[in-house]
């Protein structure tokens, strides 16, 4: 066999050992100073997900309070089918000796209880609307996986408390689900997020591959090499046997870090396909090979097989990018009964991030492709890409185009769908706006109506840092801490929080902006700041007027949320309505000069 070259042993660091990912933190100065101790649950979420717009998702998901139930966040995302329900304890400074406290670990046991044992209505204003969106989301069949996290800033160790709340929490959870939810079909998982977790997970940005191990893999004595300039890869089969003992002694998010996909299960619902491959393999192992698709997997590199050992490939560390569902399917087989089954794979070596992501993109065909992507090459997103070019020191319009190159921290990525909401609820609807948002870029007339050849990078900032504001202003609010706000503040925070309020307000602060800025507006389409390049002045401007707005049209908007937000009907007529009030309010008051900094920056 050919030999590897040694790897060196890597130490395990301590909490003295400063980590990359912290560095990494570090350099998120908005996060930190905006969200305080919350920021590094929020930063761990950024991570795993891969999400452009944190602050959103901070305010709609943030749950940190007095009476929270014992929840810190609740995340779901319908589109990609998960669900986070997180209890987080941040340390400032840390010592060799300390670790994370296992009582915090159990208090996610108590939230699971809440969360999934109550009617969302009978719950605490706190966590009442995450909830609730939660619960639809398990209903309507659309949450896959449902997440427990404990985050926190220590190293992880065998501490045995941690791991036996987190499996009380999984059986508790599991217990509500089936009670509650008996059509629904979602997986558990409990996990310890800490220093070596997210180090794993920040690590993935430069290199998908984190099991660092090397592996003797069980072939059938044939296989073959292809080499290219870029990369080389051997295609084989492995044993059945050996794939089951991979899974079940390694981690599986470490396993499949590259992967776009988690094992999903095989449960009789969802995963039909899962449960295929199971009975194939009980059934006739034999003709497996024939059967399946196959795996595909990086590693940094490989010896193939020689005289010596010619049923033997040795590789150095791996990630499977396509085969999550057969390797867990195998993986989840109880022992002595996987069969003498081959499945087809190929391990690829490549050091090109560019290509890596081509890859494993390409690889996973079969994951969904957004609209956007559909868009991205349309003439009016490729003007539009170079209208933003001249910002590239503070924005990032991707214009619909997934890229493996990430933006540096210092630029405010522009979430397509986000900017699609935005403009589309500040100019027709913020109903399909807020309830629709993936159609925005997938129907042919509100796309055009949305994207039309007279739209400016400009008026996009105009309108997705309005949005952004709403957001930012909802957690301003929430991080003041109860025994700071105000009865209005309460008010405005309970208000903030519901389903489709932020974008309302969005559809609402249009209405109003004749009385803003103290003179017709022509063509609403046009818009925008006369200084573009200072973000954070045009974030303030934002948040100063919704300070000073909301409040006198909170009470006209209310009627249009009430069971959500989901009438055209009664959203305009709030919005109108809440525009005629603050007109009111105005001459009412017989001034309007703190409107003066939004009118000095404005043009139109």
């Amino acid at each position: 066999m050919n030999k590897l070259e040694a790897s060196p042993v890597k130490k395990q660091p301590t909490s003295t050992v400063k980590y990359n990912y912290q560095n990494d933190f570090e350099s998120y100065t908005r996060l930190r100073e905006q969200y305080g101790n919350n920021a590094h649950l929020l930063y761990a979420l950024q991570l795993r997900f891969n999400i452009d717009d944190i602050n959103t998702e901070a305010s709609e998901s943030l749950t940190d309070g007095s009476d929270d139930k014992k929840c810190d966040l609740i995340y779901t995302d319908a589109d990609n089918g998960i669900a986070v329900i997180a209890q987080a304890y941040y340390r400032q400074s840390i010592t060799d000796k300390q670790a994370a406290p296992a009582n915090k670990a159990s208090d996610l046991n108590t939230a699971a209880g809440w969360v999934l044992n109550n009617n969302p209505k009978d719950l605490p204003d706190t966590i009442r609307e995450q909830v609730a969106q939660l619960h639809e989301a398990i209903n309507e069949d659309k949450i896959r996986i449902l997440y427990f996290w404990y985050v926190h800033n220590h190293d992880e160790t065998a501490n045995t408390s941690i791991k036996e709340e987190l499996s009380i929490v999984t059986r508790t959870a599991t217990q509500a689900l089936e009670s509650n939810f008996p059509q629904a079909d979602v997986q558990v998982e409990a996990i310890e997020v800490g220093n070596n977790r997210i180090e794993s997970w920040f690590n993935l940005s430069s290199n998908p591959i984190s099991l660092n191990e090397e592996f003797d893999v069980d072939t059938n004595g044939h296989g073959f090499e292809i080499q290219t300039k870029n990369w080389k890869a051997y295609v084989t089969a492995v044993s059945a046997r050996w794939l089951h003992k991979l899974y079940n002694t390694t981690t599986p998010d470490l396993l499949f870090s590259g992967n776009p996909r988690d094992y999903l299960g095989y449960g009789k619902k969802k995963n039909k396909i899962n449960l295929g491959i199971r009975d194939s393999l009980k059934s006739d192992p034999t003709s497996f090979w024939a059967y399946n698709n196959g795996i595909t997997a990086l590693v940094y590199d490989y010896a193939t097989p020689d005289n010596t050992d010619v049923n033997k490939l040795h590789i150095k560390g791996i990630t499977i990018i396509n085969g999550a569902q057969t390797t867990g399917t195998v993986g989840s087989i109880k022992d002595g009964q996987v069969g003498d089954a081959w499945i087809p794979i190929r391990f690829i070596v490549c050091t090109d991030s560019t290509i890596i992501t081509n890859i494993v993109t390409n690889n996973n065909r079969q994951t969904e492709i957004l609209p956007s992507d559909l868009r991205s090459n349309d003439p009016v997103q490729r003007r539009l890409r170079s209208d933003f070019k001249k910002y590239e020191d503070t924005l990032f319009y991707t214009g619909g185009r997934r890229t493996a190159q990430r933006p540096s921290r210092s630029r405010i990525i522009l979430d397509p769908l986000k900017v699609a909401q935005a403009l589309y609820a500040f100019h027709t609807d913020p109903v399909e706006a807020y309830n629709h948002k993936k159609n925005l870029w997938e129907n042919d007339r509100l796309y055009n109506a949305i994207f039309h050849e007279q739209l400016s990078a400009e008026h996009i900032i105009f309108t997705y840092f309005l949005y952004e504001a709403t957001h930012l202003y909802t957690s301003k609010l929430q991080q003041k801490g109860e025994e700071h706000r105000t009865d209005s503040d309460n008010e405005q925070l309970n208000f903030l929080r519901q389903r489709g309020a932020k974008i309302l307000l969005v559809s609402a602060i249009r209405n109003c902006l004749e009385t803003i800025l103290g003179g017709k507006i022509r063509e609403y389409s046009q818009l925008k700041f006369t200084d573009n390049s200072n973000i954070d002045r045009i974030q303030t401007i934002w948040k100063d007027v919704i300070d000073i707005v909301l409040p006198g049209i909170l009470s006209s908007l209310q009627p249009a949320l009430e069971g959500g937000l989901h009438s055209k009907e009664k959203a305009d007529s709030a919005t109108k309505t809440a525009a005629s009030a603050y007109v009111a309010i105005i001459k009412a008051s017989g001034s309007s000069s703190a409107f003066n900094q939004i009118r000095d920056a404005v043009s139109y």
